[in-house]
């Protein structure tokens, strides 16, 4: 008798687990951020688009762009913007493309400083991606007036699985979140608003897992919302923005 309710206690925990694990996106991570390097001041540029490069502190070298908006003064505090780029050849300078194709039409209105770093090697969930990312993105707060209640992290596609990762593990530097068109990723210890953007006609991440997550995250009490757009597939990266323009009005309320 003692032996069968031993086994009995026994599946009953490995079911616990099994429902725990199904509970979590495909790509968590319980291990805890990379250490935190040290940021440097990055020097202020004119308003426009620059392609810089940064040494790292742990070595090597960062490759990323920025855009300072006409109305930048370094007197007032702006909103600042990260946006993860999507997979592919990650040749120079590559994350430019999230400002032309997606950030600068859709958030123009922010006049936010906006900085697109360039992978290091594999995916946005990489500890030195990670790592790279907050550096960068302190490294930006401590050369320009930043606004630290408003630090956007977005991405698009391996960029919006990297906004879920990275930007569910290191709450205490992004305000909100916005991915798009990006498999779940980093868990479900959401604190941060949330505003995740995909296609019901995506044909590489499925939309299921995302609005699942996000159903999930609403339910814990965390602010998420979920906008699901008609049309575009996967690879027709300039159809999203108008559904990140959509998104302003959201931000703003949550960034009052």
């Amino acid at each position: 008798m003692k032996g069968y309710q031993h086994l009995v206690w026994l599946l009953l925990c490995l079911l616990a687990l099994s429902c725990q694990k199904d509970d979590m996106p495909q790509g968590y991570s319980a291990s805890p951020p990379p250490a935190a390097l040290e940021p440097v001041q990055l020097t202020q540029l004119a308003a426009g688009i620059h392609e810089q490069t940064a040494a790292l502190p742990s070595g090597g070298t960062l490759r990323y762009t920025v855009s300072v908006p006409d109305s930048y003064d370094p007197k007032t505090p702006v909103p600042v913007v990260v946006a993860l780029h999507y997979g592919g050849e990650v040749t120079p300078f590559y994350g430019r493309g999230m400002i032309d194709e997606l950030v600068e039409p859709a958030l123009h209105d922010l006049e936010a400083v906006v900085i697109s770093p360039d992978s290091l090697g594999g995916d946005w969930t990489s500890s030195l991606n990670e790592q790279a990312v907050v550096w960068l993105t302190r490294s930006v707060m401590k050369g320009y007036a930043i606004n630290p209640k408003q630090v956007l992290l977005t991405g698009f596609s391996m960029g919006g699985k990297g906004t879920w990762f990275i930007g569910s593990r290191n709450q205490d530097l992004f305000t909100v979140a916005i991915p798009i068109a990006g498999e779940p990723a980093g868990g479900l210890d959401w604190k941060i608003p949330i505003y995740a953007i995909h296609s019901s006609a995506d044909e590489v991440v499925p939309i299921g897992p995302a609005r699942s997550h996000v159903d999930n995250l609403k339910a814990r009490g965390v602010t998420a919302e979920f906008k699901t757009v008609a049309g575009p597939t996967h690879y027709q990266t300039t159809e999203y923005a108008a559904p990140l323009k959509d998104a302003v009005p959201w931000l703003l309320q949550v960034w009052k």
